[in-house]
């Protein structure tokens, strides 16, 4: 039996990093994919080839896991799942998303090896339990100082409203389109870099961090509001001031600052970074604009993205 998926990428329209505080945030699957396939096989040894690192790792199913590598996520989950694996497994993946830029793909990654395995070995998982163990995953076993975000908005698709505490939650909303267009700001990226360093902030009291958290969490808050109400200039105007904060705690730099105002210049209602930032992708919410906003970056972006929402 052989098993292919199409695991989407993610956007965060709400409350990037603030659900490392436990805190509600509002994300969305988007139509640019990282494939998965697998095929069972007899005995206990796995094989996991990417495409795009033209690298492949073998581990044996109950190995402890390594914590280096793009490939780790794959054995932290296996480790997850030990006792519910009947046997090994190949696995190939290959990546439409680009990596390292902010739009989860290890989440992706993460995930959607849990999702093949579950449908490979007939586990029978449910949403919550493939997204928390693709949490555990990565917090726990690959020593990801990130939330639960990620997992979540990935395992459930469409555009979802998810409380990241303990136990953590997502619904999704009742979106029908969500016209944006993504880019890549092609400058390196320290995620774990900027995340440890905000942690170690809010951890530490530190009053800017702890008042951009708390506007971060209204401006969620009054974001799902206007979602579900179709207020576009009032979505766009809360991502705007969402970015306003993102650069009070030192998580943008000067390049992403310039191109969202590009992006707004050229008739987006709103745009701001995603992720931990620090460099790495932004996102503009243009309705009826997506090709003029597109081109207002693109000579300065990667390839820009005009997405939709994906649903499962």
């Amino acid at each position: 039996m052989n098993v292919r998926l199409h695991i989407p990428g993610r956007i965060c329209l709400f409350g990037d990093k603030i659900d490392i505080a436990h805190k509600p945030v509002i994300a969305a699957a988007i139509d640019i994919f990282l494939h998965v396939s697998a095929t069972a096989t007899d005995g206990p040894e796995v094989a996991v080839y990417s495409h795009d690192l033209r690298t492949t790792e073998c581990f044996t199913i109950g190995d402890e896991p390594e914590t280096c590598g793009y490939l780790k996520y794959v054995q932290a989950a296996t480790w997850l799942l030990r006792d519910r694996l009947p046997g090994g497994f190949c696995m190939e993946v290959q990546s439409e998303i680009p990596i390292g830029a902010g739009l989860s793909t290890s989440a992706a990654l993460t995930v959607g090896a849990i999702m093949a395995l579950d449908e490979l070995f007939a586990l029978r998982m449910s949403r919550d339990e493939i997204a928390e163990t693709a949490y555990i995953a990565e917090h726990d076993i690959c020593g990801i100082s990130c939330g639960r975000m990620d997992q979540y908005a990935i395992a459930y698709g469409g555009v979802t409203f998810i409380a990241t505490g303990e136990p953590a939650s997502a619904e999704v909303l009742d979106i029908a389109e969500l016209p944006v267009v993504v880019g890549d700001s092609a400058e390196p990226r320290h995620a774990a870099d900027v995340l440890n360093r905000t942690r170690e902030r809010l951890e530490n009291g530190d009053p800017i961090v702890l008042d951009a958290f708390e506007r971060l969490h209204q401006y969620t808050l009054s974001g799902r509001e206007a979602l579900e109400a179709g207020d576009a200039a009032r979505v766009g105007e809360l991502m705007t001031l969402s970015q306003i904060e993102e650069k009070r705690i030192g998580a943008s730099t000067e390049k992403i600052e310039r191109l969202c105002a590009a992006w707004v210049a050229a008739g987006a209602f709103g745009a701001k970074q995603m992720g931990a930032g620090g460099g790495g992708c932004m996102v503009a919410y243009c309705p009826g604009r997506q090709d003029e906003v597109a081109a207002a970056i693109k000579a300065e972006v990667r390839v820009p993205y005009v997405c939709d929402v994906f649903r499962w």
